[in-house]
């Protein structure tokens, strides 16, 4: 029994001794480190990493990633990609020591779409026109960003050109009652083209129906006594 506790003992030294030494050789590889969160502050997990274009790590369920073997004093170009998130791109990234960490902002392409609709309740037209124009870099959803594009023209009275984004949008979208009710509107109280409006009136009423819609068409079909 003496013999087996002594053995044990060498053992359990051994692998001690063995996990120190790669413990040590571990913190002598020279290690990037970085953080990606979203609009909301909330970790980007699975965004592929490129190292001078070339993959190198994926962050993890926490956001973190980590890039072994870079070179002290180098710069580096690092790129962050993932599906349905806008691309980032970041150049002369030094690492200097293990103590460098790389935060990294990543806006979803819903996240995008959502501030661009607070820049138009806020009237901040350049942003709004930014933001859209990201959120379709990133693959967002292209039936709001057209129809915000068209809200946006509206707001700044470039009423023609919200009517062709509209026009177009509800030929490939014939179920979108709102489609309809803002094209009506545009032709009613911007264009003044009352029988162009009653029939985009028409078509929202056959889709959803709106006792004020209907008295507003049945209001543009009264024939004109003058």
């Amino acid at each position: 029994m003496k013999r087996v506790f002594i053995c044990i003992l060498f053992v359990t030294a051994f692998f001690s001794f063995s996990c120190a030494t790669n413990s040590r050789q571990k913190k002598l590889v020279p290690t990037l480190a970085g953080m990606i969160y979203d609009r909301e502050n909330k970790p980007v997990n699975n965004a592929d990493i490129y190292l001078d274009g070339e993959y190198s790590a994926s962050s993890d369920i926490h956001g973190h990633f980590f890039i072994e073997g870079v070179k002290p004093g180098t710069a580096y170009q690092i790129m962050v990609l993932k599906q349905n998130y806008e691309n980032i791109r970041l150049d002369n990234i030094v690492y200097t020591d293990d103590d460098t960490i790389i935060y990294i902002n990543m806006f979803s392409s819903d996240q995008l779409i959502a501030e661009a609709e607070r820049s138009i309740q806020t009237k901040e037209w350049y942003k709004t026109e930014t933001f859209l124009k990201r959120a379709e870099l990133a693959s967002g959803d292209m039936l709001s960003i057209r129809y915000l594009g068209a809200v946006l023209a509206y707001q700044r009275e470039q009423y023609d050109d919200a009517l062709v984004t509209l026009l177009d949008l509800a030929d490939q979208e014939k179920n979108m009652a709102y489609l309809f009710l803002f094209i009506a509107d545009i032709y009613q109280y911007h264009k003044n083209e009352p029988a162009q409006a009653a029939v985009y009136l028409e078509k929202f009423l056959v889709i959803q129906y709106d006792a004020d819609v209907y008295a507003r068409l049945a209001e543009l079909k009264v024939p004109d006594k003058g």
